[in-house]
């Protein structure tokens, strides 16, 4: 049950939810066309007012990143008498492409679990209101009207990508701010409203669980005004119901999620064609 609820995540198109360590280029100020790549010291780096730093947040349309994510959780398994403890942890390696305007994405992800180390490679695509995924050699298509819980996780995509969710906390001051090595690093702390937004949108299916998340904290990362990526993690408790073989289950589970991004080929803008002209 709890590969159930883990491998919905992978689901998600570019939202950010481990902490690997991922090298980047700096970039340079954005344009109506594609940035520019500098490769400036560092000491010629300088700080940018918001009001700036969201101006440029405006004028990204397309964008790729990379983004790590670990999600380490504590299990207890309930069924009659019997109580079963465990731990788990699930690694996320996403490489991905957004195209905000065009409505299109293309997202590929390998997700590791432990115990045992199993991976597995999916692909999504998303076409408008089309949502594709390649998983266990197959593509496979759902459209907004056929699963409940898709149209929510289309409209996630959209609404609290890398990009527009770095829009919408610029819009506010952050608790902290530091300038280190030529990098601009802004915190926040991720309201309530949002943490169980995309914890719904991880955790809604056919296990329906119940949850809750806490302790959320947003970094972002900027270089010369332009958004290079960021980190976040936030506190997570589950509660799954269920049946076993006529026998009632719940499981809890308790843990972080740890992610961390990089943004890169701003306002390049790529080819995503639905998987019939496309192979994974």
């Amino acid at each position: 049950m709890i590969l159930a609820v883990i491998l919905l995540t992978s689901l998600m198109a570019g939202c950010i939810g481990g902490k690997t360590e991922v090298s980047h280029s700096p970039a340079g100020e954005i344009s109506s066309g594609t940035p520019s790549v500098s490769s400036t010291a560092s000491s010629k780096f300088q700080q940018y007012p918001r009001e700036e730093l969201l101006k440029n947040i405006k004028r990204i349309h397309q964008f790729s990143f990379l983004e790590n994510t670990s999600v380490e959780l504590n299990i207890v398994a309930e069924r009659g008498n019997f109580t079963q403890n465990s731990n788990a942890t699930a690694i996320y390696h996403r490489r991905g492409y957004i195209d905000l305007e065009g409505k299109r994405a293309d997202i590929n992800t390998t997700t590791i679990t432990f115990p045992g180390g199993t991976s597995v490679f999916t692909r999504t695509i998303i076409v408008g209101g089309d949502f594709y995924v390649f998983f266990g050699g197959r593509w496979i298509k759902l459209t907004n009207n056929s699963h409940a819980f898709l149209n929510n996780i289309l409209n996630m995509t959209w609404k609290y990508n890398i990009i527009n969710l770095t829009g919408r906390y610029l819009l506010g001051k952050p608790f902290r701010e530091a300038f280190k090595n030529g990098t601009q690093l802004l915190y926040y702390n991720i309201t309530n409203e949002d943490l169980r937004t995309i914890a719904e949108a991880f955790l809604r299916g056919d296990a329906n669980p119940t949850f809750n998340v806490t302790n959320g904290v947003l970094e972002l990362r900027f270089r010369n005004g332009v958004l290079i990526g960021g980190r976040m993690g936030y506190h997570m408790n589950v509660h799954i119901q269920g049946e076993y073989f006529g026998e009632q289950v719940n499981v809890y589970e308790a843990g972080n999620v740890y992610d961390e991004f990089v943004v890169f080929d701003i306002n390049i803008k790529k080819r995503v064609n639905p998987p019939e002209l496309e192979r994974a």
